[in-house]
Order: C-alpha cells, then structure tokens, then sequence
C-alpha cells in the first residue's frame, strides 16, 4: 500500500465528477473487504447499512467523488427483483469472485448469466475480481474468463487478479476503472456526461 492511494485507495475525482460503482458477488468473496480497502478510516463510519428489501441491506458511501455499493447475492432472484435498479445506474460494476473455492464457480457462472439475461451490465463497465489469487488452489485468471464466458459482453470487462489480504491487484483495479470509464459530471444536481 502508499503512492497516490495511501488514504485510502480510491483517488479523490475533480470536483463536480461522479462515477456510480457497484460492488457484487457471493458471499465470502471479498466485497465488504474490498470497500474497506477502497475508502480511509476515517470514512469508514459513514458506510450506510441501506435496508432495500426485506431482510436485505447493502452498504453505500459516497466518497471523494465515488458512489459505491455493496451487496452479496445469496439468491438468484436478488439480481432481478432487488439489485437491478441499482446495478442499471452503475457506471461500474464489480463482480468479486472467491477464486480458491472451485464449488463457487458454477453459482458465480449463473449469476453472471442472470446479469446478461436481465441486460444489467449493457451500459456499465464490467470487472471480474478474482480474489483469493494468494491462495495455492487458486483457479488461474485465463481459466476462470474461458468458464465464465466473457467474451460474450460487448460492454468493456476485464478480470483481473486479486488479493485483498496481501493488498495486490487493487491499484491496477483501480487504474482500469479510470482509464474504461467515463466520469460523470454533475451540475446543480443534474448528472451529465462528458464526451
């Protein structure tokens, strides 16, 4: 950890700019951890445990610049039914992957499938964390885009590797959003576009 990130690791955007991140997947694959990573102590008070459903919360901040959520999908139908507003007014989405539990895959697959099928990432930028890549049981990164079929997307995507215990992969995560994204500029309140 240091450089530019060494608050947190998110960068602060220029004043008046906005991107909406959305952080997803299974549980135990690292969303809460990633968000912590993302943000600095002192923010860390003003995440927001948001009920949006019953018995069903995520966890929202909006952070030198980033609107940021999280939220585990235990049910297929959370896609569908709970997430899909949110996961539609995502500039990215983050889709994290416990890359050592191989029992994962088949379930990550299909909500993945799900995502395509309910055209919740046609307009965002589409990132696969495989975590965990620490682990000796890991699955490799080639391995586990050819399983997920992600050359299907025709949004930008990427999966990349990632060890949030061992803090590698996050900068690089970060730079990809930046250089994939287009940052969103507000105006008395009114979200634009820069072209």
């Amino acid at each position: 950890m240091g450089g530019i990130f060494s608050k947190g690791y998110l960068p602060e955007l220029p004043n008046g700019s906005l991107i909406k991140l959305g952080i997803i997947g299974l549980e135990n694959s690292g969303k809460t951890t990633l968000l912590n990573k993302f943000i600095d102590a002192s923010s860390k008070k003003s995440i927001a445990s948001v009920l949006i459903s019953t018995g069903v919360y995520i966890e929202s901040i909006i952070f030198k610049g980033w609107e940021i959520f999280a939220g585990d999908l235990l049910y297929p139908n959370y896609i569908s039914k709970i997430y899909k507003p949110y996961l539609l007014g995502s500039d990215v989405i983050i889709f994290m992957i416990d890359s050592s539990d191989i029992h994962q895959m088949t379930e990550a697959k299909n909500q993945i499938d799900l995502l395509i099928q309910e055209q919740c990432i046609n307009s965002s930028v589409f990132l696969v964390m495989a975590n965990k890549q620490d682990q000796k049981r890991c699955v490799p990164i080639q391995q586990l885009e050819q399983y997920l079929e992600l050359y299907r997307l025709t949004n930008p995507w990427k999966c990349l590797p990632l060890s949030l215990i061992q803090e590698k992969g996050i900068e690089d995560l970060i730079k990809w959003i930046l250089e994939n994204t287009v940052v969103r500029k507000t105006y008395n309140n009114q979200l634009q576009t820069l072209q």
